[in-house]
């Protein structure tokens, strides 16, 4: 059997539970789905911030490089040393490039849970398929993925929206208690 086979059997149990809170099988399903994805997010949202702060100095050092050679190509634009310009405005987008990516790298890090419930979905419900056209109309159908991918960014959103509030609430918090002190 194929390790990954075996860890996604292991979890099995943690995973399944949600889809067993409610009788109706189909509300089941979209609810356990949901929180499955919400789960993803989260272990998502984790992966990132550990990623971030593992990565802190070199990116903000390779930032800060990037303003820098940005500034210094503006002076010399300005002063109209075009020969200067040019050179430093590369060195200013090979900073830049080499923090876009870093950035894009540890952003896209925070996907692969998703793609981990996407293999259990695909275990657990892979003959499972949802009718979006009749016989007559082309008999069109999905599977488990397309629904997957629209819970996961409803988690998403509803998982940066919940964070935005509970930031906001906590600052309140704290504003209205040292005003109170």
């Amino acid at each position: 059997m194929d390790p990954f086979i075996g860890w996604l059997k292991a979890i099995d149990p943690v995973l399944i539970a949600p889809y067993r809170w409610f009788n109706n099988p189909i509300i089941g399903w979209w609810a356990g789905t949901f929180i499955l994805s919400l789960w993803a997010v989260t272990l998502g949202d984790l992966t990132l911030l550990a990623a971030f702060r593992i990565n802190e100095r070199y990116v903000k050092g390779l930032l800060k490089k990037t303003d820098y050679y940005h500034e210094q190509s503006l002076k010399a634009k300005s002063s109209g040393d075009e020969k200067a310009y040019k050179k430093i405005n590369w060195l200013a987008n090979e900073e830049f490039g080499r923090s876009f990516f870093m950035l894009m790298a540890m952003g896209m890090g925070s996907l692969w849970p998703a793609f981990f419930a996407a293999a259990w979905l695909n275990e657990r419900f892979g003959q499972m398929t949802f009718f979006i056209l009749p016989e007559w109309a082309g008999g069109y159908h999905i599977n488990f993925i397309g629904p997957f991918v629209v819970l996961y960014v409803l988690a998403r959103y509803a998982f940066t929206a919940s964070k935005s509030y509970l930031k906001k609430l906590v600052f309140e918090n704290k504003e209205e208690t040292a005003t109170m002190s």
